[in-house]
């Protein structure tokens, strides 16, 4: 149960990070419209990280949350490395806390066995 709640607590966090960066985004429009070449690209990826953040806040929903926010981030390191030419060390940090987050969350999800999936 304390591994769990641990767990959570990760997942939580990026949900946070998300609801954060996604009101920056809106706030510093203008400026990061420039760094896009897009004027709606701040409030599209707002949105999207509003989406994830509320996902992982609602239990039934929390993986599908975790999924998305895996997929985000993923975006976030590609960017990162091909545009910006930079090492993505906060997406992959951040990946590496969802990821383990998940993990002690739902220690199912490691188990490799095809008799115990659910499907």
């Amino acid at each position: 149960m304390k591994q769990e709640k641990i767990g959570l607590g990760m997942i939580s966090l990026i949900g946070v990070a998300m609801a954060i960066t996604g009101v920056l985004k809106i706030v510093g429009a203008e400026e990061a419209a420039k760094g896009f070449g897009n004027d709606m690209a701040p409030y599209i990826l707002a949105v999207i990280e509003f989406i994830i953040a509320a996902l992982i806040t609602i239990p039934k929903r929390r993986l599908l949350g975790i999924i998305l926010a895996a997929s985000y981030i993923g975006g976030i390191i590609a960017f990162s490395w091909l545009h910006e030419g930079e090492l993505p060390i906060v997406g992959v940090v951040l990946n590496i806390i969802l990821y383990v987050g998940t993990v002690l969350y739902r220690p199912s999800l490691m188990n490799n066995s095809i008799e115990n999936s659910p499907v």
